[in-house]
């Protein structure tokens, strides 16, 4: 294996680790109604020092190949991001049983996914034009 083959391997495996977590804490969490429409903001909300806690995890395993931070942060998203199309479309009951919970994690997830892009970008190095 590749030097840089390790931290992809890691970075992709924190991915699919973390959309376990997060797939039960959702599954945990929407029969109290987090994922009712007059708490959208708040979960919208909480999900940014999430994202920005995962790129930090990401920034700490990619650093000593001096991967690029958006690059890692791709890494990581992609398992979880393919595990999530897999599971909304074939077993959203993993989620949540209610239909409307179970759209409202999916939105909550793809927010996930963009708020750690632009926590990634927000860490990243400033670079010239």
């Amino acid at each position: 294996m590749s030097n840089n083959t390790v931290p992809a391997a890691r970075l992709a495996m924190l991915g699919a680790l973390l959309w376990v977590i997060g797939v039960a804490a959702i599954h945990f969490a929407s029969p109290s109604g987090v994922f009712a429409a007059r708490l959208a903001f708040v979960v919208l909300l909480a999900a940014v020092p999430m994202a920005w806690g995962t790129v930090r995890l990401a920034r700490r395993i990619c650093v000593a190949s001096g991967a690029g931070l958006v690059e890692a942060v791709g890494l990581v998203t992609l398992p979880a991001a393919l595990l999530d199309g897999i599971a909304l479309t074939w077993a959203p009951g993993l989620y949540a049983t209610d239909a409307a919970d179970q759209r409202a994690a999916a939105a909550w997830l793809l927010w996930f996914l963009g708020a750690s892009f632009a926590a990634a970008l927000a860490m990243s190095p400033r670079r010239a034009a």
